[in-house]
């Protein structure tokens, strides 16, 4: 197996930081915790990437998606969402 170095994110990017910065807009959450999310799933998409030039599109996808199911799953009521606080 060739060893690669695979990039770090660049959350100090422009694009990044505007993307992270919508993130958290939308989801009415804290930039920081955008942020921490963000580099969380770019280490674990890298760590299997081969081609890592959509890195920076995929992370975004899945950051949002996962904001998405936790706003989601914040509207329904205590009762039924106890299972996500164990």
């Amino acid at each position: 197996m060739a060893n690669h170095s695979i990039p770090a994110p660049a959350p100090a990017s422009a694009a990044t930081q505007r993307d992270l910065e919508d993130l958290a807009r939308e989801a009415h959450v804290p930039l920081e915790t955008v942020a921490q999310l963000y580099a969380r799933e770019w280490a674990a998409l890298a760590a299997q990437a081969r081609i890592t030039t959509f890195l920076p599109i995929l992370t975004t996808r899945k950051v949002r998606a996962i904001l998405r199911q936790q706003l989601s799953s914040s509207r329904v009521p205590v009762d039924i969402n106890v299972h996500t606080l164990a």
